[in-house]
């Protein structure tokens, strides 16, 4: 199992390492490709709250309740998944580098 050495580092070692990493190449194009899933997750938080609130007012249907909640879920698990593989990649970067020193 590998050892989760970024999330032991204090603020200033995390700070100097999102730096780095995000300097490198593979940090800028993985760094698009995080912000496109953050808007992804708010659009999707924005659209369920306008699907609840026109449901509210209008239908009140079920299966559009269920539809929200679906949403919303999709929206937390990318959100889950962008924290993950920012932390994932942060902690095998500071390996990388302590090996190479």
């Amino acid at each position: 199992m590998q050892k989760n050495k970024y999330q032991r580092a204090t603020k200033e070692e995390k700070l100097a390492v999102k730096k780095d990493f995000f300097n490198t190449e593979y940090g800028v194009s993985l760094k698009v490709r995080l912000n496109r899933l953050l808007i992804y997750s708010i659009l999707l938080f924005a659209c369920a709250i306008y699907f609840f609130v026109d449901n509210y007012l209008n239908s009140k249907s079920t299966v559009n309740y269920i539809t929200v909640c679906f949403m919303i879920i999709f929206a937390i698990i990318f959100l889950w998944g962008r924290y993950y593989v920012i932390i994932k990649s942060l902690n095998s970067f500071m390996l990388e580098n302590k090996k190479k020193k």
